[in-house]
């Protein structure tokens, strides 16, 4: 857009530069990708797996629903990112009837960017949302037209039916993207880079949460040590467990599918492959990986060990999670008790991954 169209229509667009935005790189995980662009527009440049270890986001959560496995969700992860000394961003929930397009506009004029998490489906501009199963995305939201309806947005992860990454730099209908908006969430300040000291200080204390199934709070149900007469509320739900408690009870609750229709079966393996592959078994270790090889100045000659045990156990959750995938379409259900002892020796080899990272990162911290 020319500046003299910025000039008349200032009320109704803003447009941060296409050249800018196109320089985005495709990324390993949505949320991971595009807080590293938002970052890179106010001069911070920090790596997806940098930002991973600072959301805490190693400690997947499981709170007995076999489809639902993975880290906290989108605002406490970035609530925990601040809290470790990363970049404070603000997240506002869209509220149908209360929010609107002017809120989002606001947001844009003071800063580089907005970013958007939604529903799939209502991302029309690519035929790989409208046919999939619908799940949450975040994308970023960089320049918006409301006379033309139109928004300008960049998809760092758009992960293609052949399972490759690419990006999407382009418009999209902003009626379309309405429908959609789960929350928004934008830099409320300057954001600083930190220290590798402090990097690696973050990281440990996220493994040592993860290492003691450290509890958190999830819609509502309160940790152990509530009683419901301090609540005042009655207990519901089952309580959530993380980290390596979480992968334990994730996997120790696969028995559960060896009694289920033949329709469900189907559903809730391809559903476990997509938890694993997406957010956290196989972004852990293949995040722990490329941390590892970032930071490998600073973590000591020990590190090659680490990087070494995270890749050949990426390989080996990868080969387990495609046996899951085929197991659901051969409805092979008597697999199941040998999916699940190896999947435990896996949750133990990474157990040991991260004790491991641990030791240097707390050393490296000092």
């Amino acid at each position: 857009m020319q500046e003299s169209d910025m000039e008349t229509r200032h009320d109704s667009v803003v447009d941060y530069g296409a050249e800018e935005v196109a320089n985005a790189l495709p990324g390993k995980h949505c949320v991971y990708s595009s807080l590293r662009t938002s970052l890179r527009r106010y001069g911070v440049n920090m790596a997806e797996s940098e930002l991973f270890m600072l959301c805490g986001s190693m400690c997947a959560e499981y709170g007995g629903d076999l489809k639902r496995f993975g880290p906290e969700k989108y605002p406490e992860q970035l609530q925990e990112m601040a809290a470790s000394g990363g970049p404070v961003i603000r997240v506002e929930p869209w509220v149908a009837g209360v929010s609107d397009e002017t809120n989002l506009l606001q947001v844009l004029t003071s800063g580089y960017g907005t970013m958007l998490h939604t529903s799939s489906t209502a991302l029309t501009y690519h035929d790989v949302y409208v046919k999939n199963y619908p799940r949450g995305h975040v994308i970023e939201l960089c320049g918006l037209d409301l006379q033309e309806r139109t928004a300008q947005v960049n998809d760092s992860f758009l992960l293609d039916s052949s399972g490759h990454a690419m990006t999407y730099v382009g418009s999209a209908r902003l009626d379309d993207l309405m429908q959609g908006i789960i929350e928004y969430a934008w830099l409320v300040e300057q954001p600083a880079p930190l220290s590798p000291s402090e990097m690696h200080a973050a990281c440990a204390h996220h493994i040592r949460q993860y290492l003691t199934g450290h509890e958190a709070i999830w819609r509502g149900v309160p940790t152990s040590n509530e009683s419901e007469s301090q609540t005042g509320k009655a207990v519901t739900g089952k309580q959530v467990k993380r980290g390596d408690e979480g992968y334990r009870a994730f996997v120790g609750d696969f028995h559960l599918l060896a009694d289920m229709e033949d329709q469900d079966f189907r559903t809730y393996c391809h559903e476990i492959y997509y938890n694993l592959r997406l957010g956290s078994a196989l972004h852990l270790t293949d995040y722990t990986a490329d941390y590892c090889l970032l930071h490998q100045a600073t973590l000591g000659p020990q590190t090659q060990h680490v990087i070494e045990l995270a890749q050949a156990l990426y390989a080996d959750w990868h080969k387990l999670n495609l046996h899951i995938y085929k197991t659901g379409l051969q409805l092979r259900k008597h697999r199941m008790p040998e999916i699940t002892e190896r999947a435990l020796h896996l949750i133990e080899r990474q157990r040991h991954m991260l004790e491991e990272l641990m030791i240097l990162a707390e050393k490296a911290a000092e």
